[in-house]
């Protein structure tokens, strides 16, 4: 009888210890991978949504009155963060049109964020009347950390 009891809970243990065994190896499987949830969103998918912004901003235009949403500087900062990812070419002229306000307005705030260190302005080697803008190293730092601030599943609804 004490032989069958000793033999019982060596049973018993040994189930317990595999158990305990499954259990430490999953936590050690789940400690090793990249948890999703705190991987930051690529390039490409802050671009997307910097493009989706800008239409979302003019979309509003069409039900509302323009005056309402006159924000030039950050059409234009969108605008720029999504030419970087593309490689697209942005002058002064294209630029002023994504801004939806004067082109004298538009160009006190391109002045503006040059000032702040937001963007570069380039003369083009071939016709030194056209002027190259682009998003800045800490222009595009600041843009990246502000899309994936606003695009975090924290603030997802």
């Amino acid at each position: 009888m004490r032989n069958e009891t000793v033999l019982s809970l060596i049973n018993d243990l040994t189930e317990t210890l595999s158990t305990v065994a499954v259990e430490f190896n999953e936590r050690v499987s789940r400690a090793t991978q990249p948890d999703a949830s705190n991987e930051q969103p690529s390039q490409t998918v802050l671009t997307k949504y910097a493009n989706a912004l800008l239409a979302e901003r003019r979309m509003r235009r069409h039900f509302l009155p323009a005056e309402l949403f006159q924000e030039p500087a950050w059409d234009m900062l969108l605008a720029l963060f999504a030419a970087r990812e593309e490689r697209l070419p942005m002058n002064v002229k294209t630029l002023v049109s994504f801004s939806d306000a004067p082109a004298t307005t538009s160009q006190r705030w391109i002045d503006h964020l040059h000032k702040l260190n937001l963007i570069n302005r380039v003369a083009d080697p071939v016709d030194r009347r056209r002027i190259e803008i682009s998003l800045s190293d800490n222009g595009n730092q600041a843009m990246s950390a502000y899309l994936r601030a606003v695009n975090s599943p924290e603030l997802q609804y």
